[in-house]
């Protein structure tokens, strides 16, 4: 509701306006992503403990008890075990950052007295990183309460649910209580997809594209939590660069901002203030997608209650990301726009777009930028 009152989103698209709020039913698993041009190929699965050594990994947060368990009964990998009690969160950290990647795991929770797992919980940090002595970032939630939301995708210490699996009951059926449950886990570029044992549970568009891998045992009078052999593919990065501003025409109104878009760009990134709107522009200069932006009217306090907008809040810069993926050859391709990190609705666009513009009379545009891919 935040969002709503501070944004007062108004989207509108040029063509395939129906497809706004279409979501994916299925992955487009034929689908590669070009980045600067270039069909990519992903390298074949490895052992995560073999690119990643597990001598390396380390420990943040609750003192949890990991340990590397070698296959058993000619199993195909080892398992890594997790275990409580500890009085808050503990995380097992990869020792560098990952960029674009596929993880393939099964995960079980359980112990011998609570077979099933019931009221454990866990989950597999992606694009995080160390905060206050703990980890911040996206999780892609291991959740048996009844509730049902494993392979939902929650940001730990931040902006909290960003993909639920609310409404979403073949999602909700697919974990397994007291079973190995095969998570599969995709970031590339601003997307990201999880499965849990084939079925598709989550996809989120994020600004953040790099981060930690961890594995985490939940705070809390008992938890046990198993992930057996993990793999990964590493397929490149993405990173934020700076937009140069350039002339662009309008009719009559201010330009405050404008840029050409890299065609190899998945998305772009503006700090605002004022009150004004959003444009993405076709080759030809027509409008493709327009959003409007305020000032915001109320924040929330420490307690999570809302509260009216003081001037300095009011005058504070708000962060614009839009964002999207596969439309140089997908027509409808997916996306969102997101403000502060909060998704404030879908976006598909007919094609890749060539222009952004901020229109406004006192709009004013700071660190702009677009995401490309940097390295592969």
């Amino acid at each position: 509701m935040l969002g709503k009152i501070a944004f007062a989103l108004v989207v509108s698209l040029a063509s395939n306006a129906a497809q706004l709020n279409q979501a994916d039913a299925v992955w487009q698993a034929e689908v590669q992503t070009e980045p600067q041009g270039a069909v990519v190929q992903a390298p074949a699965p490895e052992a995560l403990f073999d690119r990643l050594p597990y001598k390396d990994w380390r420990l943040v947060g609750g003192a949890a008890k990991f340990e590397l368990l070698p296959p058993a009964d000619g199993g195909v990998g080892p398992t890594l075990v997790g275990r409580g009690p500890i009085e808050r969160n503990g995380f097992l950290v990869s020792p560098r950052t990952l960029g674009n990647f596929r993880l393939v795991v099964d995960v079980r929770l359980g112990s011998a007295s609570n077979p099933k797992g019931e009221k454990m919980n866990s989950g597999i940090q992606i694009r995080s990183g160390e905060k206050g002595g703990s980890i911040a970032g996206l999780q892609v939630e291991v959740d048996p309460t009844p509730r049902r939301w494993s392979g939902g995708i929650y940001d730990e210490r931040g902006r909290l649910w960003l993909a639920p699996l609310r409404d979403n009951e073949p999602a909700q059926a697919a974990f397994k209580l007291g079973e190995w449950n095969t998570y599969e886990i995709e970031c590339d570029g601003p997307r990201i997809r999880t499965r849990v044992n084939g079925v598709p549970c989550a996809e989120w568009f994020d600004g953040i594209v790099d981060g930690v891998l961890a594995f985490q045992v939940h705070g809390g009078p008992e938890c046990e939590v198993a992930f057996r052999a993990p793999t990964i593919q590493e397929f490149g990065r993405h990173a934020w660069r700076a937009m140069t501003a350039s002339a662009a025409a309008s009719s009559g109104e201010r330009v405050a901002w404008s840029s050409v878009i890299a065609s190899s760009a998945e998305g772009v990134r503006l700090d605002v203030t004022g009150t004004g709107r959003v444009e993405l522009l076709d080759e030809a200069g027509k409008s493709m997608a327009s959003f409007d932006f305020a000032p915001r009217a109320v924040v929330r306090d420490s307690k999570g209650e809302q509260r009216p907008a003081s001037d300095l809040e009011r005058a504070r810069a708000q962060r614009i990301e839009v964002l999207w993926k596969d439309v140089a050859r997908v027509e409808g391709a997916d996306g969102s726009i997101l403000l502060d990190g909060a998704k404030m609705s879908a976006l598909a666009l007919p094609a890749q777009p060539k222009q952004v513009r901020v229109i406004g009379a006192d709009a004013m545009v700071a660190k702009p930028e677009e995401l490309v891919g940097a390295s592969r």
